[in-house]
């Protein structure tokens, strides 16, 4: 298993159904979207021209004992042998109030001066919290993460961000990940740990055609 880091620098603004201990995830549309617009976690901008951002929105239903690991969410490319890890995240069980958002570091922070970061909006670092994608390798694979920065262009801060557990039990997960611009018309498999998911294709306009179609049975994936 090969392990590479791309080190893409990004603008930080700071500022259906469940039967014992299952969890259900049910794809409800993938797509393009702009690499300008506002990720969940924070204001941030993908500057490199190599890489687009995609988004799949899935319906997550749950039990107490078991709930979601956002982390543990992962988009592979066959093709390419690329296994790329969840580049943001936002959750919701309804359109009013705000959307969960629960990113950690995987290192610990500090500035110039060597003193510990902490500012308001800043990921935590928790060892605590398990980052499963790394716990589900493909052997033959890349894992592509993608350090965000948390200093300036010319003094960066960098850490790799991953998402913890939810506390919802049935909720909307909007999951997005930077895949490579030159291979955005490829298919894609989405997976939960190490069980495929669901069949990705990010091609809005096909999308926009197929929403009145049934689902394929492979849209739906139960953890047993």
């Amino acid at each position: 298993m090969k392990k590479v880091i791309l080190f893409i620098l990004f603008t930080l603004n700071s500022i259906a159904q469940v039967k014992n201990e299952e969890i259900k995830i049910q794809i409800v549309k993938s797509k393009l979207v702009d690499n300008v617009s506002v990720f969940g976690i924070r204001q941030l901008k993908i500057t490199n021209d190599e890489l687009k951002k995609v988004m799949i929105k899935t319906k997550i239903s749950s039990t107490p004992n078991n709930k979601a690991k956002l982390s543990g969410f992962s988009l592979v490319d066959n093709v390419n042998k690329i296994r790329y890890r969840l580049a943001d995240y936002k959750g919701y069980e309804a359109f009013i109030g705000e959307p969960e958002l629960i990113p950690y570091t995987k290192t610990e922070l500090f500035n110039e001066k060597g003193k510990k970061m902490d500012w308001y909006g800043l990921p935590s670092f928790d060892k605590a919290v398990i980052d499963y994608f790394d716990l589900f390798d493909k052997e033959g694979y890349t894992n592509l993460e993608i350090p965000i920065n948390f200093g300036t262009t010319e003094k960066p801060i960098l850490s790799v961000i991953y998402f913890g557990e939810t506390e919802y039990e049935d909720f909307t997960a909007e999951l997005y990940f930077a895949i490579f611009e030159k291979y955005k018309e490829l298919d894609y498999e989405l997976y939960y740990m190490d069980k495929k998911i669901s069949d990705i294709k990010f091609n809005n306009q096909k999308e926009k055609s197929a929403k009145t179609k049934k689902q394929s049975s492979n849209t739906d994936y139960k953890d047993d």
